[in-house]
């Protein structure tokens, strides 16, 4: 909770200068309304204060969303035209980051929806407020496109105007209990279906997911691309018959077991009293500002280390004995077993595939510089242990799953290929977001006969 409460202070602090602006300069003209109805009337008891209140909560709530939305001075730009993309993004990574995105979406239109009926009667009819919702989000998304400090998104759209309905139903309920009218009970647990059938919709996609054996694959697909007009074709055998094959669990770390991984790790190296810690998500970064860094992940103990010492860095190619004997000094032993090649442009790979009876796998990529060391380390080459049994889907059904355009398709839309034909199907193993190592195929494909070759992703369990 600490960290989504400074997620939104992070959000909305450059706008609070703004609100703040518009509420004096409200406040500036209720004074001067004021004193204009007080040399009128002479009797200034009725002056309408709350009403008067209520106008400037929404022009400070106005200019809040104004500064966040479109007065910010860059953002993103583009359209996504896509429904529920960035719900199925937040559903894949399951971070932090993405699900206070989409919730942010909804909570800052709360307000309005509340707002709105309080002011003016005709909003208590909840297509008036509806509309309205719609009609402002709307007006933002489009500023946002055409002045490129945004790009158009319909989940905006679709999060904004839920907010909205969540704080209308939330206004109405609370206002028809205070009512003195009939069946006012009905007309309570009405409006408040509103809100509760939004909050239980998306308590229950935590619940799902809480239930679920295991976690979801960051690379899966967000929605289905559209294959239409492209040939598919295959120049490698694919099997029919599915087969069982394991599903290993990753050595998880928490806050506690990751800090004395990354402390031991970098001890010796740099000024532990300097590190500045970074904790994000289900991971964590450990920076010193000069010469290192090192990212760590909860879900597998894989890491990433920089080593950035003055001078220049020469890439070079070294032998395997050598690599070997410089990742010891990181503590780092590589499986006899592990498969041994260099990538080119300093970058060497030791690649020891998953399997029952070994108690490590993996890849592990490094580059080294012909002064000498090691100066990055990518290393995902973890510990893991077999937890269970599954059966997958054969080749041949996750190639028409590639062909029904169910697989991340961000690369395959940019290009818009007329035709793809598969290479190579190969089974290999992608960490969750629970901590397992699922099975997946991976389609080595080529796109209009280039020479580029890339790689799409199929989950392999059903």
């Amino acid at each position: 909770m600490n960290d989504f409460l400074r997620l939104i202070i992070n959000e909305f602090k450059d706008a609070l200068p703004l609100a703040f602006v518009a509420v004096v300069l409200c406040a500036l003209g209720v004074g001067v309304a004021f004193l204009i109805f007080k040399l009128k009337y002479k009797d200034t008891r009725k002056f309408p204060f709350s009403k008067v209140l209520l106008y400037l909560a929404l022009a400070g709530y106005i200019a809040a969303v104004l500064a966040v939305t479109v007065l910010r001075s860059e953002g993103l730009k583009g359209t996504n035209l896509h429904l529920f993309r960035a719900w199925r993004e937040a559903w894949n990574s399951f971070s932090f980051k993405n699900w206070a995105n989409v919730l942010l979406n909804i909570a800052m239109f709360i307000p309005l929806g509340v707002l709105l009926p309080w002011i003016s009667k005709p909003f208590r009819k909840w297509y008036a407020s509806f509309l309205c919702a719609l009609g402002i989000s709307l007006a933002i998304e489009v500023f946002q496109s055409i002045t490129g400090r945004g790009l158009f998104d319909v989940d905006d759209l679709f999060a904004n105007t839920l907010g909205a309905l969540f704080g209308y139903g939330l206004f109405m309920a609370v206002f028809s209990a205070l009512e003195k009218r009939e069946k006012k009970a009905l007309r309570i647990s009405a409006y408040a279906a509103i809100p509760t059938a939004i909050a239980l919709a998306v308590s229950s996609i935590f619940l799902v997911y809480a239930l679920r054996p295991y976690g979801n694959l960051q690379n899966a697909a967000i929605y289905k691309v559209s294959t239409k007009g492209v040939s598919f074709n295959s120049e490698c055998e694919l099997s029919d018959e599915g087969k069982t094959v394991p599903v290993y669990r990753a050595q998880r770390l928490n806050t506690q077991s990751c800090d004395e991984f990354g402390l031991a790790f970098l001890e010796g190296r740099t000024d532990l009293s300097a590190l500045d810690i970074c904790y994000y998500d289900n991971e964590t970064y450990y920076l010193d500002h000069r010469e290192h860094s090192l990212f760590v992940s909860h879900f597998d103990g894989s890491y990433e280390y920089s080593y950035h010492p003055d001078g220049k860095r020469q890439p070079a190619e070294l032998d395997r004995e050598g690599i070997e004997k410089l990742l010891a000094d990181y503590g780092i032993f590589i499986p006899e077993t592990a498969l041994f090649c260099y990538e080119g442009d300093g970058w060497h790979l030791f690649e020891s595939p998953m399997s029952d009876g070994e108690a490590v796998g993996g890849r592990l990529r490094c580059r080294y510089s012909a002064e000498g060391f090691i100066y990055t380390i990518h290393n995902g080459m973890v510990s893991f242990e077999t937890c269970a049994e599954e059966e997958i889907i054969s080749e041949s059904e996750a190639f028409e799953q590639m062909k029904k355009g169910r697989f991340f398709g961000d690369v395959f839309e940019f290009i818009s290929p007329k035709s793809v034909t598969l290479l190579s199907c190969s089974l290999e193993y992608q960490a969750d977001t629970k901590g397992f190592y699922q099975p997946v195929y991976m389609l080595e494909v080529m796109y209009d006969g280039s020479a580029d070759e890339m790689k799409i992703m199929i989950p392999a369990l059903d």
